[in-house]
């Protein structure tokens, strides 16, 4: 008898890990599960999309009873679908266990790994600082996994379960491409772990043969496919660059008022200027929630350095990624039902992270970074939290950067 068919599951092939998470739990239960590539620029526009996907979130799966979305929530499903199995744990506290592994994949393997492993795969632009902040995070993931493991085989206990499923995905891309030996040396037992899962069938069946990681990869430039189209210049807006040129007549360039109306035509080529400098993703969704996670985590560790709602809102790091945010959701072909083209007007937005070189944007950029670097000097220097904030020299700085913003 065939395996019972439970659905179509659609995802983005550049995090097929997503998908790989159901894949391999349908073949522990023994159930049939269609795929179809959904492509991010194209399927995302169609109006049958969002009807039947209101959030616009993939992956999802497709039943006859309706959809399911986000990876883990898909995974749920066809784990549960099987009531005579292991898989989502053999008692009420097993489950408990697995939901808490679950939380854990997400919030503590994939934001940081996929800000690590995504420049790597030329699907997002590399930030060193940003790189190396998630190097740290996965290795204390990683170390907590190294405990546990140290005490049963598996993650939930001595069965494999949808635990072990999800976080073993979520670490696929890191073991493959930048988790090299000397990386994964004090984790034997998560290695060990990893290499056992790799040889079962059901995992076979659905990755084929896994290589280690022998030379960890270093980024690359984005490519074409994840680089934000350069948006064609409407005619409205080239007719409203050639007006200006009007203002060198004799008879306006009288007027002291009309004679400074050309600083404003800088406007628009300022804008076309920028929309080429955000790097997008395929899998856009994995992005937007990678930054968001990551302000949440700043915002708590400000906030336990004694910062509070004003001054952690207004935190250089804190404003730096909100425009990072801001500039990838207005990049965003497929986000949620509600989510219309953005206005022209937005993106200026985009445009805070590039410096124009020699401009106010450039010298805000410099005294940003003269900010970091100095706090980084007194934290070492012993300082903490509110006392850095309150140095003289950190003030003074803060105050040339706030002047400076008062002029862009």
């Amino acid at each position: 008898m065939a395996p019972a068919v439970i659905g179509t599951l659609h995802y983005v092939e550049e995090a097929v890990y997503k998908a790989e998470k159901s894949l391999i739990a349908a073949k522990f239960n023994g159930i049939t599960i269609k795929t179809q590539k959904f492509d991010v620029q194209k399927d995302a526009k169609k109006p049958d999309f969002l009807a039947k996907n209101a959030t616009g979130k993939v992956p999802y799966l497709e039943t006859d009873m309706g959809v399911i979305f986000t990876s883990n929530a898909v995974a749920r499903y066809v784990a549960r679908s099987r009531a005579d199995t292991s898989l989502y744990g053999q008692c009420f506290d097993d489950e408990g266990q697995i939901d808490t592994w679950l939380e854990f994949a997400v919030h503590d393997i994939e934001v940081p790994l996929m800000t690590w492993v995504y420049p790597v795969m030329g699907m997002m632009e590399d930030v060193p600082e940003a790189t190396k902040d998630a190097q740290a995070d996965v290795k204390k993931a990683l170390t907590a996994m190294e405990d546990r493991l140290k005490q049963s085989q598996y993650l939930a206990g001595s069965f494999v379960s949808l635990a072990d499923i999800v976080v073993f995905c979520a670490l696929k891309e890191g073991f493959v491409r930048v988790f090299d030996p000397a990386f994964r040396k004090p984790f034997p037992k998560v290695s060990a772990w990893f290499e056992n899962l790799c040889k079962m069938p059901q995992f076979k069946a659905v990755l084929g043969d896994v290589k280690l990681c022998a030379q960890a990869q270093k980024p690359k430039a984005v490519l074409p496919a994840f680089t934000a189209p350069v948006k064609k210049e409407k005619p409205a807006e080239a007719k409203a660059k050639a007006e200006p040129k009007k203002a060198a007549e004799p008879k306006k360039a009288a007027e002291p008022k009309k004679a400074a109306e050309p600083k404003k035509a800088a406007d628009p080529k300022a804008k076309a200027a920028a929309a080429p400098a955000v790097a997008v993703s395929g899998d856009v969704e994995a992005q937007i929630k990678a930054v968001g996670d990551e302000i949440r985590a700043l915002k708590e560790k400000l906030k336990a350095e004694g910062l509070s709602g004003k001054k952690i809102n207004e935190h250089e790091q804190i404003k730096a990624l909100v425009d990072k945010l801001n500039a990838l959701k207005a990049a965003a072909p497929a986000e949620g039902a509600a989510s219309a083209p953005a206005p022209a007007p937005a993106a200026p937005k985009a445009a805070a992270a590039p410096a124009a070189g020699g401009d106010i944007e450039a010298q805000v950029t410099a005294v940003g970074d003269e900010i970091r670097k100095l706090k980084e000097k007194l934290k070492a220097e012993g300082l903490s939290g509110k006392k850095i904030n309150e140095h003289e020299e950190v003030k003074a700085l803060v105050a040339k950067l706030q002047e400076l913003k008062a002029k862009m």
